[in-house]
């Protein structure tokens, strides 16, 4: 034990040390050791442990008395709020933030509004996010809500540097935002209804789409589909991730409908595609949609298909001429003794993966 603690403390070279901690980056009872092993250890491991705080009305003013201490070693290091609200009183968050905004060498650039299910987040909240964190560049919203798709829109026209939006709110009131700009170059776009369609309305009226890169979308209702038409329809270079989860119980657009509204042959530099639907696409379903894809550059597919009668056609789809780029098959919501049975040519080829 003694030849460990004095190898540790000499011989261990520091990107080895960053590696060790990095690899147990979200295990924070482990980073919170490896802080003891030695001061070479403690760098790295505030890192992860302080990159990102848990605030509530619970540990606000605490956290804020450790932060304004002149003893406080982590306040460059802070980079994430995930902020917490509970029903009820939210002031204690506007004077949080202005004291934290005081704070020299405080930059957070990521932040995250949760609360228990259908907390109503109040005007208190949205006129201070609207006045602070102008540098936020990552904002991902729970299952909260907001008295109206207006406010939420006055929140994302304040961060200019945003590069990545996820959000399951609801809206009380669809109201328009048309007099709001949004001048962000988004990259990231994650949404899960019911906030798909006024945000994804809001941002194809703003011209701000096109610099998406990753798109996600979760359970889109009958109402979201005309908006994600004129964007599937519209020459996309840009776009490389898409990832499409439906209910047709849930949104009320039968399986047949959602493979007839989305084209995907304008999507030219797609890699990473992701559809799951439930339930299951037919053969005849999964044909229809997977042959619009124009992209050469496609390399991974998960797909939730069928492994019925007709499945053939599919095997020859994925592990023929139109696809060539691919080298990972994901066939979800299957058993792995089944998914190579049915999907022979695609199992000689080297191209199947399990879940």
């Amino acid at each position: 034990m003694d030849d460990f603690i004095h190898a540790t403390r000499r011989n261990i070279p520091n990107e080895l040390i960053d590696s060790i901690i990095d690899y147990n980056h979200s295990d924070p009872p482990t980073l919170l050791a490896s802080a003891l092993v030695s001061k070479k250890w403690i760098p790295a491991s505030r890192y992860h442990v302080f990159s990102n705080i848990n605030i509530s009305h619970e540990n606000a003013q605490e956290f804020m008395q450790l932060v304004r201490s002149p003893n406080c070693t982590f306040c460059g290091i802070l980079r994430g709020l995930n902020v917490h609200f509970a029903p009820g009183s939210q002031r204690w968050f506007s004077e949080f933030l202005r004291r934290l905004s005081s704070v020299d060498r405080i930059n957070v650039t990521s932040l995250m509004l949760s609360g228990t299910r259908n907390t109503a987040i109040r005007d208190e909240v949205v006129l201070a996010l609207s006045t602070y964190f102008a540098q936020v560049k990552h904002f991902r919203v729970g299952t909260v809500v907001f008295e109206s798709f207006t406010e939420f829109a006055t929140i994302l026209r304040n961060f200019r540097a945003l590069e990545s939006l996820s959000c399951a709110a609801t809206f009380q009131l669809a109201t328009p935002a048309d007099d709001i700009q949004f001048a962000a170059r988004l990259q990231s776009l994650d949404l899960i209804s019911p906030s798909i369609g006024p945000i994804f309305n809001f941002l194809l009226v703003q011209g701000a789409l096109p610099t998406i890169a990753l798109l996600s979308l979760s359970h889109p209702v009958i109402d979201d589909y005309n908006n994600l038409t004129t964007y599937f329809s519209t020459s996309n270079e840009i776009l490389q991730s898409l990832s499409i989860r439906m209910d047709s119980t849930f949104s009320g657009v039968t399986i047949d409908e959602f493979t007839e509204r989305i084209n995907m042959g304008q999507l030219r530099a797609l890699r990473n595609l992701v559809i799951d639907t439930t339930p299951a696409m037919s053969p005849d379903q999964a044909f229809a949609l997977l042959t619009t894809i124009s992209s050469s550059q496609l390399t991974k597919i998960k797909v939730a298909l069928q492994l019925v009668q007709g499945v053939a056609r599919m095997d020859i789809l994925f592990s023929g001429g139109h696809f060539l780029a691919i080298h990972e098959l994901v066939i979800l919501r299957a058993s792995w003794d089944e998914v190579r049975q049915f999907l022979p040519r695609c199992d000689a080829r080297g191209i199947l993966r399990e879940v």
